[in-house]
């Protein structure tokens, strides 16, 4: 498939040509691999619609022991996308890392992307913290609704700075 046929489809739909390319291979690599791949799948699939700026596996100044999958910065309206292949008990790591960010970044916005569809996902919404904002399924038009939402706001390079901005250093010697 050219690059040109896959910018043209729907997110959601390169999403399930990739992964169906992924299941398809004879002999696969272990989990973690898969993980990955899909991480990189849903940064492509970014990429394909506009999204310049992508940090991936980023650490946040102040928001402690959170990794992110992959990271926008906004100044004031960060995106976290937390990828996970089995939605079972791994949104409650997101959950944690998207409540560390909203404590930094509070209008910042947390996406919790999955593969699968699990029945229980309606549940888990009522039960989980409101730190994540979006459950979504990559593969089914709710993930190209999802990345068209994102791509509305324009993103930066994130610049180092100092947590400090104005007043006088002052040193003492003893």
């Amino acid at each position: 498939m050219s690059h040109v046929e896959q910018s043209d489809m729907e997110p959601h739909e390169f999403v399930r040509v990739m992964m169906n390319a992924w299941e398809s291979m004879p002999t696969k690599p272990d989990r973690s691999v898969h993980g990955k791949y899909f991480e990189y799948v849903i940064g492509e699939s970014l990429a394909q619609k506009g999204v310049r700026y992508l940090y991936h596996q980023a650490d946040v100044l102040h928001v402690p022991l959170a990794t992110f999958d992959w990271f926008l910065y906004h100044e004031t309206h960060p995106v976290s996308i937390s990828c996970k292949t089995k939605a079972r008990d791994r949104w409650k790591q997101a959950a944690l890392e998207a409540s560390a960010l909203k404590r930094v970044y509070v209008k910042a916005v947390n996406y919790l992307v999955t593969i699968e569809r699990v029945p229980s996902t309606v549940e888990k919404k009522v039960r989980a913290p409101l730190s994540i904002d979006h459950y979504v399924v990559a593969n089914h038009r709710e993930y190209s609704d999802a990345v068209k939402s994102i791509t509305q706001r324009e993103y930066s390079e994130a610049i180092d700075r100092s947590p400090i901005h104005g007043g006088s250093l002052v040193a003492i010697n003893q």
